[in-house]
């Protein structure tokens, strides 16, 4: 039998190969197409299934796109990636893998796959493809002698690291700024930040380079800027915790009405099943209504549950949070490279670069409320009027979504 199961393995396997290769000979893509294609299902005027390939209409002008980018010369791997990111392309989402924005080798297999040419390979050899192609064959092979080019003459795209990357954008374009090395003529290295909107051509961005150096100057400077003083983090800290403590009090009444709604409804489930016994009820009236009960249940457990939110562990990150805010300056100037990539990500989503090299950063959650100049203002009031004793509530004027929540809080602080 072993035998016999054996021979039926090798048989399956050899058919399965034939099929395969009568596929690829006849044009037909075999597995998952690449991205920029999406595999379809149709049917003939028999009613049979037919797998094809079509061209995806959100990925394939992007894939598109990219080798015409390449094709002039003016991109590294690294830098048309960046933008690929920038325009939007990812991965095609499955059940399993939701959809991501792709590596730089991913980007390298693009370039140099033939499929995108109209090709199939398969097990060396070559075959014409029935799909669409994406690319000319004169792009495609001017994108081919680019690459080996680069891999020839040691000229692979580096990366290029610092601590502002991916936090620094252009204030002209809204562009993302990348980094480039000069090489002076005593051989000296000057880098520079360049508007990737104006060096793809994408934008009609002017911009132009930025002196590293200058950047990172400016940016300490805007650091300055905004460091909170110790006598507004004190009325901060007064405005949040007052607000905290009627958040908790809005929070804990709401738990005692829901906690009061699902006693009420335990007892109407008993109240129900006694009355199914009792013969007043009939068995799909019963099971409606259990299942009524049920739902509105669990929804109950889900707020009692969320309402048992660790208020002083939230108010304590916030303390950490003001507390940062108002040395934020300072900590940033005694940071390594590595940390204050780690700072800028904590306190802004990104800076923006004007024209004068002056920063403008667009701050992140919560900081974003303790360096806004109204709340700011807002607070320093709020506790005048509570020495003179006509404090007045000021829960409208914050956006108190931005201040509940622990996890929210759990930041990698530097």
């Amino acid at each position: 039998m072993s035998s016999i199961a054996e021979f039926y393995s090798r048989n399956l396997a050899t058919e399965v190969s034939k099929g395969m290769t009568q596929k690829a000979i006849t044009g037909g893509t075999s597995g998952k197409a690449p991205i920029g294609y999406l595999n379809v299902r149709k049917r003939d005027e028999l009613g049979r299934e037919i797998r094809a390939v079509e061209l995806d209409p959100e990925r394939a002008p992007l894939i598109k796109w990219a080798f015409e980018a390449y094709a002039t010369g003016r991109y590294s791997t690294i830098t048309l990636r960046e933008e690929l990111i920038d325009r939007g392309l990812t991965s095609v989402p499955t059940p399993k893998r939701p959809a991501k924005a792709p590596a730089l080798s991913s980007v390298h297999r693009i370039l140099s796959n033939p499929y995108y040419r109209g090709q199939i390979t398969f097990r060396g050899a070559a075959y014409d493809g029935l799909h669409e192609p994406l690319v000319s064959k004169e792009i495609w092979y001017r994108v081919q002698a680019i690459l080996t080019d680069h891999h020839l003459s040691g000229e692979k795209t580096q990366a290029h690291d610092h601590y502002l990357k991916g936090s620094i954008f252009c204030g002209e374009c809204g562009s993302r700024l990348i980094l480039s090395n000069a090489r002076g003529s005593q051989d000296v290295i000057y880098p520079y930040f360049l508007c990737l909107g104006r060096h793809s051509k994408r934008t009609n961005c002017e911009r132009s380079a930025m002196y590293v150096p200058d950047i990172e100057a400016a940016v300490e400077d805007y650091y300055r800027r905004i460091e909170i003083p110790e006598h507004v983090v004190v009325a901060l800290r007064e405005l949040v915790v007052s607000e905290f403590d009627q958040l908790h009090n809005i929070a804990r009444r709401e738990r005692h009405a829901y906690e009061a709604e699902r006693s009420d409804l335990l007892d109407e489930r008993g109240k129900l099943l006694q009355a199914h016994y009792a013969g007043a009820i009939p068995i799909d009236l019963l099971k409606s209504e259990q299942e009524r009960i049920s739902r509105r249940l669990a929804f109950l457990d889900v707020q009692i549950e969320a309402g048992d939110m660790e208020y002083d562990r939230a108010k304590a990150h916030l303390d950490d949070c003001l507390a940062l805010a108002g040395n934020c300056y300072t900590l940033y100037m005694s940071l390594d490279d590595s940390l204050r990539r780690t700072a800028n990500q904590a306190f802004f989503d990104r800076f923006y670069v004007q024209d004068d090299n002056r920063i403008e950063g667009q701050v992140g959650e919560p900081f974003n409320i303790f360096f806004d100049p109204e709340i700011q203002k807002l607070a320093l009031r709020r506790e005048a009027e509570g020495e003179s004793g006509t404090q007045t509530s000021s829960v409208a004027r914050l956006n108190n979504g931005h201040l509940v929540g622990p996890a929210r809080f759990e930041l990698a602080t530097p």
